[in-house]
């Protein structure tokens, strides 16, 4: 009898401490990954606007890098390029490039060609987490010299662990 007492109570442990240690790694989760997939500063991230870049004709490219820090630990670096009408808020809809930086801290280089085509380069960059190819009749070229990882693989290693 005893020892079936000791095989429930260590069952019981086992599953507590599961339990316990999901939910604790859940709240790091959420803690730690980036706040806002827009770089909204946050009293945790510091925001630095770059000079808007303007076709000409109604629309501006603009773009901002977010640096985020979460208790001790050292956050993450991201650069956001979007392309909207002039005078209009930044959004969702007009995120047309996102990468995080990795202490990659080279600003992008963005330049229009004419009034519907788009260049974006940069040396270096992490990880691409966003890249559109066109938005509201423009074409966007990139340029990206070093990926530190493929866009999308950390997804995956989030996925799998």
């Amino acid at each position: 009898m005893r020892t079936k007492l000791w095989k429930i109570a260590r069952y019981i442990l086992v599953v507590v401490s599961g339990v316990g240690s999901a939910v604790i790694l859940f709240g790091l989760y959420k803690t730690l990954r980036p706040i806002d997939a827009l770089g909204e500063a946050s009293e945790n991230c510091v925001r630095q606007d770059f000079s808007p870049v303007s076709n000409g004709s109604g629309l501006v490219a603009t773009a901002h890098f977010t640096s985020c820090d979460y208790f001790i630990v050292h956050g993450d670096q991201t650069t956001y390029i979007y392309v909207n009408k002039v005078g209009t808020k930044e959004d969702r809809k007009s995120l047309v490039f996102r990468f995080s930086n990795f202490d990659h801290l080279d600003p992008p280089e963005i330049t229009w060609s004419d009034k519907s085509s788009l260049h974006i380069s940069v040396p270096a960059v992490g990880e691409v987490t966003e890249q559109v190819a066109a938005i509201d009749g423009v074409k966007i070229f990139y340029s990206i010299g070093k990926e530190d990882l493929p866009a999308g693989e950390s997804e995956k290693e989030n996925y799998l662990c």
